[in-house]
């Protein structure tokens, strides 16, 4: 199956909700957040198309010097495919591009399969957001993970 990887289009908070919430049923995003977060100063998105259907995507915004990853959703049926890593290399790419020094986000810490990807790429955890995730009576910590770009050598 043919995979690429496009820019989300800032008319897209429709279609990225309704992604968002087959990723995530239990906290969705509605279109008016995921367009808020597109508007934003340094707001940027991906989208992964596996054939002619999206299969994942990743919402971010460039802080001035680090990037944010603000929502990373791979579809549960397209999980553990490379996918999640795709976008993640879309979005270091793209803050290499902006000349960020470091790429940071936040993550459940019952995340094991996320956790683990993470480490992979280099992120490490910097931080702890105690109960931040999830409904009254059912929180996860967030742990902060960054991860230091390496600067590429300019040429002459």
């Amino acid at each position: 199956m043919s995979r690429h990887i496009t820019a989300a289009p800032r008319n897209a908070a429709g279609p990225l909700a309704g992604l968002h919430r087959a990723c995530f049923p239990e906290e969705p995003w509605d279109a008016a957040a995921i367009e808020q977060v597109l508007a934003l100063p340094g707001g940027f998105g991906h989208l992964v198309w596996e054939a002619d259907s999206p299969a994942g995507f990743v919402l971010a915004r460039d802080l001035g010097g680090e990037v944010e990853i603000l929502s990373l959703g791979v579809l549960p049926e397209r999980r553990r495919r490379g996918i999640g890593g795709a976008l993640l290399d879309a979005v270091i790419a793209e803050a290499r591009q902006r000349r960020s020094s470091s790429v940071v986000l936040d993550v459940a810490a019952g995340n094991v399969a996320a956790r683990r990807l993470y480490a992979a790429l280099g992120f490490r955890r910097v931080g702890r957001r105690p109960r931040y995730y999830g409904d009254v009576g059912d929180h996860a910590d967030a742990l902060i993970l960054r991860l230091i770009i390496a600067r590429e050598p300019s040429t002459p």
